[in-house]
Formats: structure tokens, sequence, C-alpha cells
């Protein structure tokens, strides 16, 4: 692990921060190239992404806090944190789409058009973010003994799965998926939908191999059990929606 990537004197960068603002860079950069195709004015694309950046930074903080309240509840001062540390991507995301469907109303843009063309960099900046975990320390996986388990040098120096890797990979093949799907979506807002149906399948997945002290069901973590439903509902939402869609375009077609 490489929690610190470079230091002159008292100036530190730490990988985990250096990662999320280079995830962050790089999308930007790419979604700003992809939206002037797309006919975006440039500078609502720089005002939207600083506004969900900082929303998903706030969401991620306040969901991972309360995920730990029994540990922050005596302990207020660290609830305000000053390295990017103790963040939840689901707090993240939530919250950056939240302030992107605001921020949309007030601009009088599509809500569902622009999250389609974000969605993509949203998996691409997560998974970015997580190789940042990987080299953090943290967030790290069950002890294993297959060929490529890694120690993990901040806990305990044993064997472990390297779930950060598995999680970055993982976002990075839905990265592809939706940029593959987008231009061919069979309704507006598909893209997004999926976003959060491949992420809930993926997170599922990778909690299998991801330490964690606590079950709720049937041997889920909390984050499992979450991600199911998300799953459930979304995966019901692209079915009522094209079944709608089918419906509609046989009434419409001649007798």
């Amino acid at each position: 692990m490489h929690r610190i990537l470079f230091q002159f004197g008292e100036f530190t960068i730490y990988s985990y921060g250096f990662m999320i603002a280079l995830a962050l860079l790089i999308c930007t950069i790419w979604l700003y190239i992809d939206s002037s195709r797309q006919g975006y004015n440039p500078e609502h694309i720089l005002e939207v992404v600083v506004i969900a950046a900082l929303s998903g930074l706030l969401g991620a903080r306040l969901l991972y806090v309360a995920q730990h309240w029994s540990y922050y509840s005596s302990r207020w001062l660290e609830i305000f944190f000053t390295r990017y540390e103790g963040l939840s991507y689901l707090g993240a995301l939530f919250g950056g789409t939240l302030a992107v469907f605001l921020w949309c109303r007030w601009r009088k843009i599509s809500f569902l058009k622009l999250a389609d063309l974000m969605a993509p960099y949203m998996a691409l900046g997560y998974a970015i973010g997580r190789v940042g975990c990987f080299l953090n320390g943290c967030c790290y996986g069950k002890v294993s003994s297959v060929a490529w388990a890694l120690p993990a040098a901040m806990v305990d120096n044993q064997l472990r799965h390297p779930v950060q890797l598995y999680a970055a990979v993982g976002a990075l093949i839905i990265f592809v998926i939706l940029k593959l799907i987008r231009p061919v979506r069979p309704f507006v807002g598909f893209t997004t939908i999926s976003l959060f149906a491949l992420y809930g399948v993926l997170r599922f997945i990778t909690e299998f191999f991801r330490y964690s002290p606590t079950t709720y069901w049937g041997g889920l973590t909390l984050a499992q059990l979450f991600c199911l439903g998300m799953v459930v509902v979304t995966v019901a939402i692209i079915g009522v929606v094209l079944l709608s869609g089918a419906g509609k375009a046989k009434k419409g077609m001649p007798q």
C-alpha cells in the first residue's frame, strides 16, 4: 500500500485524495468534450460538475458517518475530515444525483438527458477512486489464499482479497457498457437507471469479498441488502417503461 504518494517537507499528497482529484479531472475533461458534441453549453457542464462533486462529497461523508454512527456519536470533531477518507460511494451517487436534478430544474434542462450523458463518467470516476482506496489500504478484503491475494499492511499484513481492484475492474466494465448503450438506449433515462442497476449488482458481488464485521439478514451486509433492493427497483422501472412503450406502439399500429 502507498498511503502517501509524495511528501515535500510538511506538504503531503495522499494517494486517496490524489486519485479522487484525478478521477474528477479526467471525467470532467471527457464529459466536457462529449457534451460539446451533444450541443450543451460548456459553462453549464463545468457548473454542474462542480455542484455534483461538492454534493456528492457531502453525501458520501454523511452516509459514511451514518453507517458508523456508534463511532462518531462520541467524536463529533472527527466528522469534519481534512483528507478524503471515510466516504461512501452510495452516498456520493445519491447526493450528486439529487443535486444535478435540482440544478436541472433551476436551469430548465432535461435532467434525464443530462444524467444519461453523465452516467458513464460516474462509473469511470468510481473505478479510479477505488484504485485510490486500494493504495490507501481502506475497504480491504477478507483473508484469502488465492494466488493474487495481497497483504493489508494497514491492518495485519495477512493476505487478503484485493477487493478494491475487483470493484475498479467491474466499474470499468460498467463504464464501457454505459458508453455503448447510451447511443442506442430505448428511452431517455435508460442509461442512468442502468448505472444504478449495474452498480447495485457490482457492489452486491464485491461485498462477498470485502471484510465486514457485521451482517444483518441471511449473512448479507447492509450494503448488499440496500443494493439488492436498488437492483429490484431499477429493473422493475425498466420493465414497466419498456412494456408501456411496447403497449403504446401496439395501439398505434394499423389494424
